[in-house]
This record gives structure tokens, sequence and C-alpha cells, in this order.
């Protein structure tokens, strides 16, 4: 059976949520172990699935991309931090730094998504004192000591070259024009989860992407072809159809 889907931007975080709260890896960590929830849109919906609180997901971000170009959050919120499967509201990411280990888990959405399969993050780069942020914090302690990076990413943020080569391009040079403030671009390590991971392990279904974008509210949307058994296609379709309507996300406020 095949069957031809669209997802909004939103929709396809909500879809990658329900993918990243059934990781093995993540429900293991939950039961015993840290789960560090990083701040961006995509990784409040992941909050939202994990805790069941509902999120302000616009102001659970750090910086973002938003009409007038990249921004910053001017009452950016802790990191939610759960130990054990509890919450710490009184913990931020500095805080558990030191204690992450094997088994742990660190969520943190991208920003693009290069034909490797290299995702990259956009880092503020309009303060001299910058250190990259929560990013700055966790990527080495973690490569180093086999911390399980998540990456969560929709589809509408992939870009026709290497993370790599973009990245290089930018640290290279100084940037003497932006729309908002200028941006460094670094590339993660860690496990991707987009769109066709997140069928595939909720439904078993084969995903093919077909086209991108829309009008009146879609774009930035993915088109998406399923295969599978009927069985799978049907429950797939069901999952979807249940997402249809995540509102947008809106600025910090």
């Amino acid at each position: 059976m095949k069957a031809q889907i669209v997802l909004t931007p939103s929709e396809s975080k909500r879809l990658i949520a329900k993918a990243v709260s059934q990781m093995e890896s993540v429900k293991n960590a939950l039961k015993k172990g840290i789960v560090a929830i990083c701040r961006t849109s995509t990784d409040a919906y992941v909050a939202e699935e994990l805790t069941g609180m509902k999120m302000e997901k616009g102001n659970y971000v750090a910086g973002y991309v938003g009409p007038k170009g990249f921004g910053s959050n001017p009452k950016p919120s802790n990191e939610i931090i759960l130990v054990d499967g509890k919450l710490h509201a009184d913990l931020d990411l500095s805080d558990v730094i030191k204690d992450l280990r094997p088994g742990d888990v660190v969520i943190k959405s991208a920003n693009a998504l290069g034909p490797d399969g290299i995702p990259g993050v956009l880092l503020g780069r309009g303060r001299p004192a910058t250190t990259g942020g929560h990013f700055g914090m966790f990527q080495l302690a973690a490569m180093a000591r086999g911390v399980e990076v998540v990456v969560p990413v929709g589809l509408e943020k992939a870009i026709p070259i290497s993370v790599i080569i973009g990245s290089r391009e930018i640290s290279s040079s100084k940037i003497d024009y932006a729309t908002g403030t200028p941006v460094g671009f670094v590339p993660i390590f860690g496990t991707v989860i987009t769109e066709v991971e997140a069928l595939k392990s909720l439904t078993g279904v084969e995903v093919i992407p077909i086209a991108a974008g829309g009008i009146g509210g879609a774009e930035g949307s993915v088109i998406l072809l399923l295969k599978g058994d009927d069985s799978e296609v049907k429950e797939a379709v069901k999952m979807v159809e249940k997402i249809k309507g995540e509102p947008p996300v809106q600025e910090p406020r």
C-alpha cells in the first residue's frame, strides 16, 4: 500500500517528538539516568511528550530564526532536566554536565541537515564573549564520555551542501552583514531523527520524501510517500491524521 501525506513544520515537530519519546535509549535514561532537553522549539515538543507538560514552545528557545532574521530570546528559561524520570526545575544543563555518563541522553535539535546526513546548528556570534550556548557546554563532553546526543530535525531544514563545507566558510571569515544577529554554524554529531526515521520507528513504513513547500500557512511543509503493508501504512496515516492542525510556533514573548 502507498499513501501521500503533507506535514507542516509544526506537525513534523510533533511527529518527530513522539518518535524520540519512544526511543529505547531515551526510555532507559528516563528509568535510570539523565535526560537533558536543550532549548529549541522542536525540543519543546519532545519535552511535552516526555513530561506531559504544556509548553510555550516559542518561549522555550535560546536563539531562533524569525521573520526579521536571527534573534535571541530575551527571557530564556532553564533547560529541562530529568533525573531518573523526575523533573528537576532547579537544575539546568550546566548543573549536570559533570554528571553525564554513558546511558544518559542529551536532546538537541538542529537548524540544518546536509545531504550527507550531518546536521548543523546556528550559534549566535554577536557577542565577543560567546561560548556556543548550551551546545558549547555538552557536545565535546558527550562525545568524550559516550553520552548519546539525539538530534530531532525536520526535513524542512535540508540544505543542498554539507554542513562541514558551510561551517568552514562561516568560521573562517568575518560576517559583514546579517539579517538580524550574525550567527556561526557548526556540525552536531548524534542520532538524527527526521520524519523518515520517526514514521519508520513508530509504524514500520518506508518513507520517501518527494516534495516540499506550500502556501497559506503550509510554507516549509514536506510531502512524503509512505510504502508498506496495509496495516503499517494505515497506522501511519491514522497517526498523521491525529497530529494534523498542530498550530505553528510563535516567536518568544
